[in-house]
């Protein structure tokens, strides 16, 4: 590994060193990043030079600045190789180029996999299918991961590679490969771009999301998530938290200090449900008029003598048939529901956690934390705190 001594290079004559930050800030896992990078410059004085492209003309003029480091995201080697040839210390923030680089902080892809099948089995599916981006290598990655978490659980894991990485044109490939996949089968997209696509093709294809195709991505760019339609499900991960490491990995080296570890690989955090995984598939027309009843009331402050006296039920019956077939109670599916209503308006907005709450049909504060420390492990304060 090599050593780069504080004042060794044009850009730290002044004392503060002079990094390039070479990320693509257009969507959310690299404007993140670039966050995260950016707190952690401000807090140390370093000059920051953002290269956002990719042409020619950005790694000319990558040569003529004064650099003491360099933060990347997802650049082809060529960045890499003009890079060391100039003998500027590399971090790397993704998992593209970890031969060319000094240190790297990345997702776990090992954990990313775990946290996705474990949500996409959970919503009954047998089927299992990945749609990758072709001759990249993350991505090759995240499918061999996927691919070894499904193991034993299904008996079809289909995988697919698209040329294109975002946007409509040219879905006939995709689609004809969408209408071939057993059903219901739940799909595993390469990131939340990848995930829109697919979104995309099954609507133009008329393929039912999520009752055929369960549709879950990588990233949570919250915007686009939103605003797929259905609203997109997404593996969220720590990317503002994979800029700051990046930032202190390469603040350390610059120092002279040995990196507490060369690779840092950075678990997931959880996953975001949304409608294109919403899926609840029964054939007991009691249990499926209970969801009915219960879906689009995470709000109310019902319970289940509320949902068992809608249905002309006895509470014992509703609570042994939905257990039998759901695996779990009508009160924790309500609680599972309004939870994941709760985080999204932490998330989102800055509401107190009493209204928050309310919302979400808890009377009382004290009740609405202990739910939300039980389903995520963490006080709602915290939780906010992660994603602000």
């Amino acid at each position: 590994m090599r050593r780069v001594a504080r004042g060794g290079s044009r850009g730290s004559e002044a004392g503060a060193p002079s990094v390039a930050v070479c990320i693509d800030s257009r969507d959310g896992p690299g404007r993140e990043r670039l966050l995260g990078v950016y707190r952690f410059a401000v807090e140390r004085g370093w000059r920051l030079y953002l290269l956002r492209g990719e042409e020619p003309a950005v790694l000319g003029r990558l040569g003529r600045l004064p650099l003491d480091g360099a933060i990347l995201y997802d650049k082809p080697a060529s960045f890499h190789r003009a890079l060391r040839a100039r003998r500027v210390p590399c971090v790397e923030t993704a998992a593209r180029n970890l031969e060319f680089d000094d240190l790297a902080v990345f997702v776990d892809d090992g954990a990313l996999a775990r946290l996705a099948v474990e949500h996409l089995a959970g919503l009954g599916l047998n089927n299992y299918a990945y749609c990758g981006l072709a001759r990249r290598l993350p991505s090759v990655r995240r499918a061999e991961s996927f691919e070894k978490h499904v193991a034993g659980r299904g008996p079809c894991v289909a995988m697919f590679e698209e040329s294109v990485s975002e946007g409509e044109a040219g879905l006939d490939r995709l689609i004809r490969w969408l209408r071939r996949l057993p059903k219901p089968v739940g799909l595993l997209a390469y990131d939340d771009k990848m995930a829109e696509r697919v979104l995309a093709a099954c609507g133009w294809a008329g393929i039912p999301v999520p009752d055929d195709v369960a549709v879950l991505g990588i990233g949570n760019d919250e915007l686009m998530c939103q605003l797929a339609h259905p609203a997109l499900s997404s593996v969220a991960l720590p990317t503002a938290e994979i800029g700051r490491r990046a930032a202190e990995s390469l603040d350390r080296f610059l120092r002279g200090r040995a990196p507490k570890c060369r690779l840092q690989a950075v678990v997931p955090t959880e996953v975001i449900a949304r409608a294109s995984t919403d899926r609840y598939p029964t054939s007991d027309p009691l249990v499926a008029g209970a969801i009915a009843f219960l879906v689009g009331r995470d709000s109310t402050p019902i319970g289940t003598d509320q949902v068992a006296a809608a249905l002309g039920l006895s509470r014992r019956t509703l609570e042994r048939r939905f257990r039998a077939v759901m695996g779990r109670t009508v009160h924790d599916f309500l609680t599972e529901r309004r939870m994941r209503r709760a985080a999204e308006l932490l998330r989102l907005h800055p509401h107190s956690l009493s209204e928050v709450a309310a919302r979400c049909g808890y009377g009382a504060l004290s009740a609405f934390i202990r739910a939300f420390n039980r389903a995520m492990g963490c006080h709602p304060r915290e939780y906010r705190a992660r994603y602000r």
